[in-house]
């Protein structure tokens, strides 16, 4: 070594074998058996070892900077302690820093647990690896170069398994090789005990002399009992297989029956939700019998059916309503409106046909402003009983309806008007001496009459009246050309009176005068549009004289006009009743008190103040 450093230690390994006599008489050479610090670690199989020339370590930094340390066989552990191999006196290092051994023909390097690591080539040492020629190991602050002059390293094989790693206190093994090997089933001696060789396979066959293999002939007792076990082995598994065959066949089967089983489930379950459906939409559209036919049947086929018992008691309680709502859509249809109305009255009013009873009400309503209105018409045509017939019925379903109410009121008194028993026959009396001087005026005599009635004035007050009266009814028939209308008018009335409203041949002049003069003043009201005056004019014509042809045109066209304007206030009653009052007055002014036209817009006249 140069720089005088001492050499470093070598720890050489030693160890001898024995031949193990063969049946052949060959010998056999076991591989050595070398121990560590850690026990006895396995020999590798690997070709001899080669010499080596040159190894060492080389120092480039550090405080050994130059210094060489010369490797041979062994293992060298460098550290900072003094009983280390190779000892280097840097603080940087670890007491037990590195090992470095040999290991077949060439060397391995493994980090012992150092405080700061090691580097091989600028990477981490990790795990025991093979060192090359020019391989650089940094220590700390120390750097040491590995140079293998021979190349050694570089024909050595890599271990099967990495030794096991010595802890930071262990030293170098010193242990000697291990002792040769003995015969088969000996043991292999070390420091740390003997290690049992594992003994080797019988054989069946032996060398010959001439080395070829003979076969030791077997016993006919075992060929028999082998043949036996062989035959009853494959009885065995005949038997297996059947069993395994019989088992698949009946796992096929009862798969079959379990799809079966589920197809008829699921057709089962199918048919039950269809049925349940149609139910639904039964019930959707308002067939509740129908509906209940249908899950009484589903019922039948699954008591537990999921919302079947819910449905069930809704039909209960809507098929009652619907068995209602039947019977008031056939009244509707036949025009029968109270028996329509009560059978709507019998639904329920938390019903969930709702829609169809509003859709009935409002058919029953508008029925009945129909037949309401066929009322009145069949009223104006004297049909009595078939108008009161209608609105009886209109009002058992709409017992405020106005228009009915009006029109059953006047056909009830038409009807009592109609049917009234007749006036008893009066009784013939002996006649009056007054009811002569009436004869004798009807007849045209009019001083005939006056002293008739001059001749019981002093016995009967009646006389004394009707003298009265004739001489007033004399006084003006003389000035019969100059009297104006309202004479005339007075005239005729006296000939009314006298005569109980018969007439008398003196008052014809006097009403075909009178009627010209009414005449005339209607047709000027007409042409002015004052109706009533008109009516008024063209009646007191008709009073003078019956038989006038204008007159009666008039009244004619004035009741038209007033059957119209009736008509016009009965749109507006209930709009605009304000407006349909006076109008329902000019139709009472147009017609006379006995009209029907009258009294209907005189009712309502009462109706709407």
């Amino acid at each position: 070594m140069s720089n005088g450093s001492p050499p470093a230690r070598r720890r050489s390994t030693t160890g001898s074998s024995s031949g193990d006599a063969s049946s052949s008489g060959s010998t056999r050479q076991r591989p050595a058996v070398r121990r560590t610090a850690t026990g006895v670690a396995p020999a590798v199989r690997a070709e001899p070892p080669l010499p080596v020339m040159g190894t060492k370590l080389v120092c480039s930094a550090g405080p050994c900077a130059g210094q060489e340390f010369a490797l041979e066989d062994g293992e060298y552990v460098i550290g900072r302690a003094n009983d280390n191999p190779i000892c280097i006196p840097d603080t940087s290092v670890s007491r037990k820093h590195v090992l470095i051994r040999r290991l077949g023909g060439g060397w391995v390097v493994n980090d012992l647990g150092s405080g700061n690591g090691t580097l091989l080539n600028g990477e981490p040492l990790t795990d025991e690896m093979p060192l090359t020629h020019s391989d650089t190991l940094v220590l700390g602050d120390t750097e040491l170069t590995f140079n293998d002059n021979s190349n050694a390293t570089m024909m050595m094989p890599m271990p099967t398994a990495p030794p096991p790693r010595p802890g930071r206190g262990s030293t170098r093994s010193s242990a000697p090789a291990a002792a040769p090997a003995e015969e088969a089933g000996g043991e292999v001696s070390g420091a740390s005990g003997a290690v049992p060789r594992r003994p080797g396979r019988p054989e069946t066959r032996v060398r010959s002399a001439r080395g070829r293999a003979a076969v030791t002939p077997q016993d006919p007792a075992a060929q028999q009992r082998k043949k036996r076990l062989l035959i009853l082995t494959a009885a065995v598994f005949v038997m297996l297989a059947g069993l395994l065959v019989i088992m698949k066949v009946q796992q096929q089967r009862e798969a079959e029956v379990e799809a079966q089983n589920a197809q008829l489930a699921q057709q089962r379950r199918e048919a039950m939700d269809s049925l349940f459906q149609e139910a639904k939409n039964s019930i959707r559209d308002g067939k509740w019998m129908d509906a209940k036919a249908k899950l009484l049947e589903l019922q039948e086929m699954e008591p537990n059916y999921v919302q079947l018992p819910d449905y069930l008691a809704r039909v209960e309680k809507e098929i009652p309503n619907q068995q209602a709502l039947d019977a008031a859509r056939s009244s509707l249809e036949k025009n029968q409106l109270g028996p329509a109305a009560t059978a709507l009255a019998k639904v329920s009013k938390d019903t969930q046909l709702f829609e169809t009873v509003r859709q009935l009400r409002t058919s029953l309503k508008d029925k009945a402003d129909k037949r309401v209105r066929e009322a009145l018409t069949l009223l104006e045509q004297k049909q009595l009983d078939q108008a009161k017939a209608i609105t009886d019925d209109v009002l058992v379903a709409d017992p405020e309806h106005r228009d009915a109410k009006v029109i059953n009121e006047e056909a009830a008194r038409a009807i009592a008007i109609r049917d009234a028993p007749p006036p008893p026959t009066p009784v013939k009396e002996a006649p009056k001496p007054w009811d002569q001087a009436v004869d004798r005026f009807r007849d045209g005599d009019l001083n005939g009459a006056m002293a008739m009635a001059n001749a019981c004035a002093g016995k009967s007050p009646q006389c004394k009246t009707l003298m009265a009266q004739l001489g007033d009814f004399g006084t003006l028939y003389k000035k019969l050309e100059d009297l104006d209308a309202k004479g005339l008018a007075r005239l005729l009335d006296l000939d009314k009176k006298i005569t109980r409203g018969q007439g008398s041949k003196l008052s014809r002049n006097a009403g075909t005068r009178a009627a010209n003069i009414f005449f005339k003043s209607a047709s000027a009201a007409k042409a002015s549009g004052q109706y009533g005056r008109a009516m008024d004019n063209a009646q007191r014509a008709l009073q003078a004289d019956p038989s006038h042809a204008g007159a009666n045109n008039i009244v004619a066209e004035m009741r038209a006009k007033a059957k119209d304007l009736y008509l016009q206030a009965y749109a507006l009653k209930d709009t605009n009743p304000e407006d349909a009052v006076p109008k329902f007055r000019e139709v009472m002014a147009m017609t006379p008190s006995e009209d029907e036209t009258h009294q209907k817009a005189k009712s309502w006249v009462e109706k709407l103040k």
